[in-house]
Formats: C-alpha cells, structure tokens, sequence
C-alpha cells in the first residue's frame, strides 16, 4: 500500500496539518536512509585503503578493516538503520496523538468547549482519548491494526530492540503479520530507493526500513478514518447526545470517562 492523502477540501485543517508533518517524516526516513548508506559506504571503503596501507601481517589481523571502520565509525550500517526506524515509528505515533488532540478540541469547540490539556506541558490519556472518540465522534481511534502499531510504538520507547520472553517475540510477529508489512515489494515501493541492512541476529523490536514505511501508511490510512469521521461535526453541524449533554454542562458518564474526568478535560 502506498498512501494517497485525502483531499483537503473534504477534511480538516488538523489533517493538512498532519499530512504536512506526515511528508516531512517520510522525507526524512528516505532521504537519511540513501544518503547515510552513500555515506557509510564510503566510510568503509576508507577504511579498506587504510588497512591495505598499514596492514603487517605480525600485528594484524583480517578483520583489520572491520576494526578502523568501528573505530572511525563508531556504528554498524543495521544499527544505524535501526535508530533511524525506531526514531521514524516514534515520532509518527507522537504525530497521531498530536493530531487526536486537535481536532477533538475542535470538535469540542462545536460544544462551547476545548480540550484542556492543550493549554498544558501534558496530554490526555490514551483511554480518555479512545473514550472520547468512541462516544462523541463515533470512531475508534486504536482499532486492532493501530493496537498493532502502538504495541511496536511502546515496545521501541521502552526496551529499545529487545524482547524478553518468546511471548513477546511471538506478538511482534503477529503483529507485523496483521499489519502486512512482510509482503512483496510493489513497483511504487521500488522507486523509494529504500536501501536494507539487516542485522546478523535480531530478537528484538527491529522492523526493515521497508517495513517501517509501510508502517507509516498504517498510521495514514487511519488518520483518514479518523478525519472523514470527525469532519461531519466540524462543517455540517452534525451533533449526538454526548455533545449535546457536554453543551449543557452535564457531560455523560461512560467507561474511562467519567463525569468528575470530562468536567476536567473539557474546558469551557
């Protein structure tokens, strides 16, 4: 799948907002992925020259350019790759909560009310946030694919390329294979250019970054879902008796969201 944004005219300005940052990430991971390995590859070759001139057989060894490669370098080609990735997930799940914030708050603003948090160094809570799209718009914003997507989000910010238990390495594998990110690889996705270091062995988190572009239109596609649905409120004046109940200042309990939350939440 290669993503095809929304036209502007039919969602929000949160979403042009979104795309906008959405191209820059995918620029990023492109355009770093080629040029560092240009880079590293010649990083390499510089040290095959090194070692053909300094070579001597009674102290070296034939792994003598892999030593000045690591010692000028400081980092393997699949390591390097690998940050670039989880850098790439990271920051584009962080874009999709970012994106959530705003465009409830303005569909809040519908309601006479705003998102309070936006007005704050923090953030709202991920069930608050899936209660609110749930119950006032109608979408569910963490659907099993972006489930899928957040467990690989939060396994990269909290354990880095690791995983502890045959469990774990089970559910990354479910996961990936939920998300299709181990199919063929399209003519369009071809002209990505996108260039592979694999890692001898990996039992962790660590996605190709063919994978980790395919991720990024995971994220994408939903971020649609979520705009289309949310778009009736903003410019149709489409409305439910949660808003409504939210407009008169009694906001309607419900699971993650409670009266005493929602009063705190959604400011006037």
């Amino acid at each position: 799948m290669m993503i095809t944004y929304l036209d502007s005219q039919s969602v929000s300005a949160d979403y042009v907002f979104w795309q906008q940052e959405d191209e820059k990430i995918r620029a990023f991971l492109r355009t770093t992925n080629r040029g560092m390995d240009f880079w590293l590859r010649e990083q390499w070759d510089a040290a095959e020259e090194n070692a053909a001139e300094v070579f001597n057989p009674k102290y070296h060894a034939e792994w003598l350019v892999a030593e000045l490669y690591q010692h000028q370098i400081g980092i393997w080609p699949a390591d390097y790759f690998w940050q670039l990735s989880a850098a790439v997930i990271k920051d584009a799940v962080a874009l999709y909560e970012v994106f959530l914030e705003m465009l409830a708050s303005h569909v809040l603003g519908r309601a006479g009310h705003r998102l309070a948090t936006l007005n704050t160094e923090d953030s709202w809570r991920w069930p608050e946030c899936r209660a609110f799209y749930t119950h006032y718009v109608g979408v569910d914003v963490a659907p099993p694919r972006m489930e899928a997507v957040l467990w690989i989000r939060n396994k990269l910010a909290h354990l880095r390329d690791d995983l502890r238990t045959d469990e774990g390495r089970k559910d990354l594998k479910d996961h990936i294979d939920a998300l299709n990110l181990n199919t063929p690889l399209t003519d369009e996705e071809t002209t990505l250019g996108l260039v592979e270091h694999r890692p001898y062995m990996a039992h962790g988190v660590v996605l190709t970054q063919l994978q980790t572009w395919r991720l990024l239109d995971v994220i994408a596609q939903h971020v649609g879902v979520v705009a289309v649905a949310a778009f009736p409120y903003l410019y149709r004046g489409k409305t439910n008796t949660h808003l409504e109940a939210l407009r008169m200042g009694a906001p309607i309990p419900v699971e993650d969201l409670s009266f005493k939350q929602a009063r705190k939440l959604f400011a006037r």
